[in-house]
């Protein structure tokens, strides 16, 4: 025989619940709290291990703002007003929840720069803040985000994951240097404003999941911020995606949702068969990309953070 059955592998499995969230404005910060929770509680319902939000979570925000302040204004005033309440809600709601929980990104400084932050809160540790790598002319000459310098690799119990924002996922080096250091599940908040940003997003993932094979979630925003400069009107249809191989849907897609609707997507994915596609699938990119020897150089910093994920790595 030309194919023999794969041996059995020890599953590692992890649900993973992406929330596609409506832009809206909002009274007061907690008003947005109350909102960020109820899509919390909704992954709880669902026993999500990770629980992903979109990219500029924290822009509806700015509907709490002065009328008439810039753009670049406004995320400076979000960042300096709303940073510590932000990290104390979603450290409180992984606590509470005890979930794993990527709060979208938000504005912050980081060093005197304002950057445009994803942080990843783990319960019983410290956030992880993923800053945004490559910036869009908008992120650039409107809102005056700086771009970040490091990649950060989280380990935990169920394996390793890590954290591209939208534009960064549309450079293949980006999330190759994170298969490298180990990572299998990739998390992609973004926030795109028609259908092309969308299918850039969404393309370019699905490429990261078949080049790597890993397993990526997507997570965009929908909704709008009436009146807001670049924030007036949002696309997203949010996903997780797979390796195209024999042990995973045959299109690469574990589940989507539907378009411009606030929603949820729920998947159950197994870290094992990646490693078992790897070893023995139809085609070998990770192993082969290891071998060909067009290795990646990245002139920042990767920081590995080793989270044991509290009261789930006691049971």
């Amino acid at each position: 025989m030309r194919f023999k059955a794969p041996k059995p592998v020890l599953s590692r499995p992890v649900r993973v619940c992406s929330i596609q969230y409506a832009l809206r404005p909002v009274a007061d910060f907690d008003t947005f709290a109350r909102h960020v929770e109820t899509f919390v509680d909704v992954g709880d319902d669902y026993d999500a291990d990770v629980v992903v939000f979109p990219e500029l979570l924290t822009a509806q925000l700015i509907s709490t703002l002065p009328k008439g302040i810039t753009p670049g204004e406004s995320m400076r005033e979000v960042a300096e007003r709303y940073t510590e309440d932000y990290d104390r809600l979603f450290r409180g709601l992984s606590a509470s929840y005890d979930r794993i929980i990527l709060g979208g990104t938000h504005p912050r400084f980081v060093d005197g720069d304002l950057m445009n932050v994803a942080a990843t809160f783990v319960p019983g540790h410290p956030p992880v803040l993923q800053p945004k790598l490559h910036l869009t002319p908008t992120e650039r000459k409107v809102w005056n985000f700086r771009p970040g310098h490091e990649l950060h690799v989280v380990e935990t119990d169920f394996g390793i994951f890590g954290v591209t924002i939208c534009y960064d996922n549309q450079f293949p080096e980006v999330a190759r240097i994170l298969a490298e250091q180990g990572v299998q599940l990739l998390l992609v908040p973004y926030l795109t404003d028609d259908r092309r940003g969308w299918a850039r997003v969404t393309t370019c993932s699905r490429a990261r999941a078949v080049e790597n094979q890993i397993f990526v979630v997507t997570s965009g925003m929908v909704g709008s911020l009436p009146h807001i400069t670049d924030l007036t009107a949002q696309y997203a249809q949010s996903g997780v995606y797979t390796p195209a191989d024999y042990a995973f849907p045959q299109d690469g897609v574990a589940t989507e949702v539907s378009v411009n609707t606030e929603m949820v997507a729920v998947a159950d994915l197994d870290l094992a068969l990646l490693d078992q596609v790897r070893r023995d699938g139809t085609v070998l990119n990770h192993q082969d990309a290891a071998e060909d020897g067009l290795h990646v150089r990245f002139d920042g910093r990767v920081i590995v953070h080793r989270v044991p994920w509290g009261s789930k790595s006691e049971g």
